[in-house]
């Protein structure tokens, strides 16, 4: 119940950071999930990559660009129902698609092979490391260049507002 009130809450919140915050809390609800069945590598991957860097993004990317952030946003539209009735009408497709067809059959437990952590987390830093190392050099190189931005903005704003003062003071 949590998880559907917050997958709501996500799309209909009026400030965008409690959205953000909304989207926290249904990334921690899959996790929970996750560890219900017994998948907790999964959960803590759910963790630490979803809620504890893409959130996390989020909320620094709109702190950096200073995005109007308040109640006075005005986020509904003439097509909130439009989109609301395609919703509907995919979730019933899928439903039927999912119930006439194989694909919602429940599969053979007995040919599920379960592999531990160790044996995973062996195989992802052998195997895969050279991948993984480079994707954490990619997503450093992204933070530090939208810090860089970010400065180089605020320091383009701070000389507009001497300019406009005309003595550098602010008014």
């Amino acid at each position: 119940m949590i998880l559907i009130f917050s997958a709501i809450m996500v799309v209909s919140a009026r400030n965008i950071v409690h959205s953000a915050f909304f989207l926290a809390v249904t990334l921690l609800c899959t996790a929970i999930f996750f560890i219900l069945l017994r998948a907790q590598y999964l959960a803590a991957v759910q963790i630490l990559v979803y809620i504890g860097a893409v959130v996390v993004l989020i909320l620094f990317a709109l702190m950096l660009t200073r995005t109007a952030v308040g109640q006075d946003t005005n986020i509904s539209s003439r097509q909130t129902v439009f989109a609301a009735l395609v919703s509907v009408i995919l979730f019933a497709a899928l439903s039927i698609i999912f119930n006439i067809t194989e694909l919602g059959a429940a599969a053979d437990v007995s040919e599920i092979r379960i592999i531990s952590i160790k044996d995973f987390s062996s195989v992802l830093f052998s195997k895969y490391a050279l991948p993984f190392e480079v994707a954490s050099v990619l997503l450093l190189a992204a933070l530090v260049g939208s810090v860089v931005l970010a400065v180089r903005d605020g320091q383009e704003d701070s000389e507009q507002d001497k300019g406009k003062n005309g003595d550098g003071n602010k008014a």
